[in-house]
């Protein structure tokens, strides 16, 4: 019989976890109907301590313990098992000690920079941060104790978390983003998102909002369900199965647009950094938090009356070079609304699909009975490659973006998802997903650890019939599922174990929310924004200032559950190894 879940979704978080889980358990008990999963779609906010908050990406006078230290310790415990991706706002150092996901608190799970789960026959896809072209194409440079423009860069999506996600081969039924696909405006009714966002107009019409890197993989992956927050506005869309969204392609993207071949070319690493334009600001939606004299953020936080006047006032123009689509784009459509998603009848699509032929000698065996399947019988050399596709033909992708958690907002909604019988057996847990542990397996050894743009490895041909996109055969991918069959998955689905321990010191219990450990610094309320605690402002308490006591902490911790991963598929973790 199939199972219906009841998944719950919130746009940005802002530390706002009891306000959260408050308004879901008030909702589950008018409705009659338990939520199976909460999934959060960035600046989640992890604050543990005074470095954590020290690290945060957000101008200082808004900085806050808040009240994520609680569930940390385990003085509270999320009623409802909790995913999320990162958003802009993060403590990146804590971000960074579970680069390939893990738990941040009992029944908390952050999904890495890139990462793919299972929840009780679902496939959750999700990549972490917001797309900016200086930084997309770097590695992972930033080192501690993540000063300036770092603490904000490390949550700046990368082309290298873009091209593990391009390895996607089996379908998925859910993909979460901190940022919008760029142009998924054009799919739903952009005359009502710009009555409520009129400063958005010149991004819609520049063709510009949103992350090219997610209009990428949403091309590429197609998933029954997208979701997203960061623009603080609920959004819903409706992208066709036949309809495209994205067609340039790997090189698409700035800067790939430009000839990596020659790092000089770029003009050199530091002239790309908005810090190195002098008297510049960045220009994007009005959330995203810029180190200038005058945030985005902070005018956003004031929510004037005249915000797309003032901005236009304040603000000078930074061209960014995205790239411009030469397709018919569609006219606006009526607002959807969140309906009960049925995908049993998707199911034949995926016990028959040519990638799942190729991995098993049984089509109709489970998708997680893959490691019985054997590749041995693969001959590379006698076959030409073959690239499967992850689409489900025929089915639309429904897109939902939601605002940020404060009275009166649209922060949060629930979605009933029905789903097939092979899938649904099992107990509702977090589940490892096979595919995805294979394509780690694979890009892992190419992990870059610097300022030069990461260039694709020459296994990864670029497959024309695929908007020219770097990836790997299936057989490549085949060899390492077979690994993971055989030494992870040996006797069937294997659940993300509950292996959260406390690895940073927390303040001492009782301490108020708005603790700020004397980080928040007062300017003056310098341009429109109300003091923390204000109507707009990220708490509602006034600020305190009290000293951190004690020793200040790591910046990165060694984390045992990202050492257990690794060692699990057999992997090294070279990042957090030389963040330590």
């Amino acid at each position: 019989m199939p199972r219906t879940l009841n998944i719950a979704i919130e746009g940005c978080c802002h530390g706002m976890l009891d306000n959260i889980y408050s308004q879901l358990l008030t909702r589950q008990k008018q409705t009659k109907k338990k939520i199976d999963l909460l999934i959060i779609c960035g600046d989640f906010q992890a604050i543990r301590n005074v470095t954590d908050l020290g690290c945060m990406s957000c101008p200082d006078k808004y900085k806050q313990i808040g009240g994520f230290y609680r569930y940390y310790t385990g003085e509270r415990v999320a009623p409802v098992p909790t995913i999320f991706v990162g958003g802009n706002h993060e403590a990146g150092n804590h971000s960074r000690e579970l680069y390939y996901g893990g738990w941040v608190a009992p029944n908390i799970y952050f999904m890495g920079n890139s990462g793919v789960l299972k929840f009780g026959g679902l496939r959750i896809g999700g990549i972490s941060g917001i797309f900016k072209d200086f930084d997309y194409a770097k590695g992972y440079y930033e080192r501690p104790p993540f000063r300036g423009h770092s603490r904000s860069s490390m949550h700046h999506a990368r082309s290298y978390e873009a091209f593990k996600m391009l390895q996607i081969r089996q379908p998925l039924d859910i993909v979460v983003s901190h940022d919008w696909p760029q142009h998924i405006e054009r799919y739903g009714n952009t005359d009502g998102l710009l009555k409520k966002k009129p400063f958005f107009e010149k991004e819609v019409k520049r063709g510009d909002l949103g992350s090219p890197l997610n209009a990428l993989l949403l091309e590429r992956l197609r998933p029954a369900w997208w979701f997203s927050a960061h623009l603080h506005v609920r959004f819903t869309a409706s992208f066709g199965a036949h309809e495209s969204i994205f067609t340039q392609g790997w090189k698409g993207i700035p800067p790939y647009e430009q000839d990596l071949s020659n790092v000089e070319a770029l003009g050199g690493i530091d002239a790309n950094r908005p810090d190195a334009k002098s008297g510049t600001a960045q220009i994007g939606n009005e959330d995203e938090i810029v180190m200038s004299s005058l945030s985005d953020e902070e005018a956003d936080l004031a929510e004037p009356a005249d915000n797309a006047t003032s901005r236009a006032h304040t603000e000078p123009e930074l061209e960014i070079k995205r790239p411009r689509m030469e397709l018919n784009l569609p006219p606006p459509k009526h607002d959807i609304a969140p309906a009960l998603i049925d995908l049993t009848e998707k199911e034949p699509t995926r016990e028959t699909s040519e990638y799942t032929e190729a991995v098993t000698s049984d089509s109709k065996k489970e998708e997680h009975n893959v490691q019985t399947d054997s590749a041995t019988d693969i001959e590379p050399t006698s076959k030409p490659a073959s690239f499967s596709t992850p689409r489900v033909p025929g089915r639309p992708t429904n897109f939902l973006a939601l605002d940020k958690c404060l009275p009166k907002r649209q922060f949060l909604e629930v979605i009933e998802i029905k789903v097939p019988d092979s899938a649904a057996d099992g107990e509702l847990k977090l589940e490892y997903d096979p595919e995805w542990l294979a394509i780690l397996r694979l890009c892992n050894p190419y992990l870059p650890l610097d300022e030069s743009p990461f260039v694709p490895p020459a296994q990864a041909q670029v497959c024309e019939a695929n908007h020219q996109l770097p990836l790997f055969s299936d057989e490549q991918l085949d060899r390492e599922l077979e690994w993971v069959s055989k030494n992870v998955f040996r006797n069937g689905r294997v659940y993300v174990p509950p292996n959260f321990v406390p690895v940073a010191p927390v303040p001492p219990p009782g301490t108020p929310d708005s603790v700020s450990f004397g980080l928040a610094r007062n300017d003056g309320n310098r341009g429109r924004g109300r003091g923390r605690g204000q109507r707009g402002g990220y708490g509602h308490n006034q600020r305190n200032d009290a000293p951190w006591s004690g020793p200040r902490p790591y910046f990165i911790n060694a984390n045992p559950q990202t050492d257990d991963f690794c060692k699990m598929i057999g992997i090294n973790d070279p990042l957090t190894q030389l963040l330590r």
